[in-house]
């Protein structure tokens, strides 16, 4: 009796098993992917086949016809389990980037860091921004119907008016008010101020990914910058790097840049601030060389390669690893983690730094993503966004919505 128990309790634990692994490979199996080229390698669970119409295997790779494919994720090759949807499209090919940059993000207006008072002739202060009932993370969008984009504006108008009417966004929500600069006489000069501090626009030094293959739209650094909320528009120009903050554990390194205005002329125009990077348009084509787009089920964790930029304009390759791949389920610029692993870049940056985010990574000789993150206890190792995502952020390639993202 106490035999056929212990039997039936194995057969269950087997068959609890044998559902939650079917189960939970089907969970992670996307319910749609996006192929490109002729030939392409899908990762199956063990023990699963995929099968449809106009499907051929030749050893891992997949031939499909072009455009969309509807497949069944079968167990065993006989027990359906998943619908899947399979979009085949020509290959992508983008321009390879790895150069500086220096970018300069303008406000929707410029944001109240704070308040100061104004001395009058009479000794007495007055707090002009205060009484105009301004707080600290409102954001000054105009001044008398004039667009503000710097701080020179603002100070010009108060120095030829009495009288000014802001227009002003808090927490979403536009407002008016009238401000009144007024007249300091401190060390014996007569000026109008309002007591205002207000934020310089987001400036710092990062790396373009790639441009589309007519060299027109860019896409850089993979992260957002500053909130990402009003700070949607800035421009981007060419950057010498001068020298190298090393990073160590717990203090990530720094490239030190100095940006070329080139005179006046910027790089190029940001469009868009998002989590997968900064967009925008290049005021001259970059002429490149061309690498193809590489998607998620290419990546294989292993050697990799790094293209950057450590001393003045001079692009340059380094080894690294691709230690893990995290699942694709929505867009992230974290799927996966890259490690360094050339001795001279480790031994110049001690590993990733700051600035050399949206540094393009290689592999097989194609672009599969772009550095994002460092870690800050290990410096060698970092994240990586996608280059798929950040492709299709730049209007690389376009694909119905509804074939992204599961």
């Amino acid at each position: 009796m106490h035999s056929q128990k212990k039997k039936i309790s194995i057969i269950l634990v087997f068959l609890f098993l044998f559902v939650a692994y079917v189960g939970f490979s089907a969970y992670l199996f996307p319910g749609q992917i996006i192929l490109m080229g002729e030939k392409n390698p899908i990762k199956l669970p063990r023990f699963f086949v995929l099968s449809g119409e106009n499907i051929h295997w030749e050893a891992e790779h997949l031939t499909l016809e072009p455009g969309e494919n509807s497949l069944t994720l079968n167990f065993l090759g006989i027990i359906p389990i998943k619908k899947t949807q399979i979009y085949l499209l020509e290959p992508t090919y983008l321009r390879l980037g790895g150069h500086s940059v220096g970018v300069v993000l303008e406000s929707d207006g410029l944001k109240i860091a704070g308040f100061f008072p104004v001395k009058l002739a009479s000794g007495n202060e007055v707090w002009p921004a205060r009484d105009a009932g301004l707080q600290v993370n409102d954001v000054i969008q105009y001044a008398d119907g004039i667009k503000i984009k710097d701080a020179t504006t603002l100070q010009r108008l108060a120095a030829e008016k009495g009288e000014i009417t802001l227009t002003v966004i808090r927490n979403g929500w536009a407002f008016e008010t009238k401000i009144y600069p007024a007249e300091s006489r401190e060390n014996g000069q007569r000026e109008r101020a309002l007591g205002i501090y207000l934020a310089e626009p987001v400036m710092g030094v990062g790396t373009l990914t790639f441009a589309t293959a007519d060299g027109r739209k860019f896409a850089a650094l993979g992260h957002v910058i500053g909130n990402g909320e009003t700070e949607t528009t800035g421009i981007i120009q060419s950057a010498r790097i001068v020298g190298i903050l090393k990073g160590e554990r717990g203090a990530p390194g720094e490239k030190l840049g100095l940006f070329d205005s080139g005179g006046g002329t910027p790089l190029g125009v940001i469009e868009k601030n998002t989590n997968l990077g900064i967009y925008g348009n290049l005021t001259t084509p970059l002429d490149s060389p061309l690498v193809e787009l590489a998607l998620y089920d290419e990546i294989q964790t292993g050697p990799a390669e790094i293209v950057t930029v450590l001393e003045d304009n001079k692009l340059e390759t380094f080894s690294g690893n691709i230690d893990q791949i995290f699942a694709r389920r929505e867009p992230t610029n974290r799927s996966f983690v890259i490690r360094i692993t050339d001795p001279r870049l480790l031994q110049e940056t001690g590993g990733i730094v700051q600035g050399m985010s949206g540094s393009p990574i290689l592999q097989n000789g194609k672009l599969i993503g772009a550095i994002t993150h460092v870690f800050v206890n290990d410096p060698t190792r970092g994240y990586g966004a996608l280059a798929e995502w950040m492709a299709l952020e730049a209007g690389a390639f376009r694909i119905e919505e509804q074939a992204y993202g599961s």
